[in-house]
């Protein structure tokens, strides 16, 4: 379904572009998850909300835009926008992991969902952190790239070692093997990775301890003042469309 409504786009752009003497524009719609639901690749489509993202704002722009949906390291997504003249669209970011909390740097959309971390132990470990700090150093799965807030002053007090890999589920697994104590994960993805490991509830705990939630964004470059109204209007559209809705619920 996706697929053809990206074909759809693309045809309507072609029409367009014969009748108005302008091509389509073709724009990155990045993320830097490697896990469902933002992940694009190594997910089916069906459960990519990036590609489905992708297909909704490429159909709504009548032609205009086809959004290419790109799953990029988020150390090289770092150094493309970093760039006075880059081009494209960051998926499901917050000012305050691109350094931008006063959102001077770029162009913000309105809020697209609400998140929030969640962290994991071993059942049999009975970790009551955060909680209860713990009497020895924990070691922490993250995830390389991300930034952690709520747990950073944890870090810098040396009650978690951070550890990195490249995906949640990885991650995971080192806590399944006992390699690590404790993982941090975004609530948004706890039914893809039950899915995954069926057995994830014989053996992990979710913390009852609710960290706070977070909004995801849009953002673009400065430069791009066109596109952010187009994705301003679009995302009204999308906030009432049903099958959004669960975009809008805090997990």
């Amino acid at each position: 379904m996706f697929r053809l409504l990206q074909i759809g786009a693309l045809l309507a752009g072609l029409v367009y572009g014969n009748a108005a003497g302008a091509a389509v524009e073709k724009i990155s719609l990045y993320s830097h998850y490697t896990t469902a639901p933002f992940a694009v690749e190594g997910v089916p489509p069906q459960l990519s909300y990036t590609v489905r993202l992708a297909a909704w704002l490429s159909d709504k722009s009548a032609g205009r835009y086809l959004f290419e949906a790109r799953q990029m390291p988020r150390l090289r997504l770092n150094r493309i926008v970093a760039q006075a003249d880059w081009q494209g669209v960051v998926a499901w970011a917050n000012p305050l992991w691109f350094a931008d909390p006063e959102r001077q740097r770029f162009l913000w959309s309105n809020a697209l969902m609400s998140d929030r971390n969640v962290l994991v132990s071993r059942q049999v470990d009975q970790l009551l952190f955060p909680a209860q700090e713990p009497a020895q150093p924990l070691h922490l799965g993250a995830i390389s790239g991300h930034f952690y807030a709520d747990l950073e002053p944890f870090m810098q007090r040396g009650l978690l070692l951070r550890e990195d890999a490249q995906n949640d589920l990885s991650n995971v697994r080192k806590l399944q093997h006992g390699r690590v104590d404790i993982v941090v994960l975004q609530a948004s993805s706890l039914a893809y990775l039950r899915a995954q490991m069926t057995d994830f509830d014989q053996w992990a705990r979710v913390s009852p301890t609710l960290q706070p939630s977070y909004q995801r964004y849009l953002f673009t470059s400065t430069a791009n003042p066109q596109l952010m109204a187009f994705l301003q209007q679009t995302l009204v559209q999308l906030a009432q469309a049903p099958e959004w809705a669960e975009l809008q619920a805090v997990p």
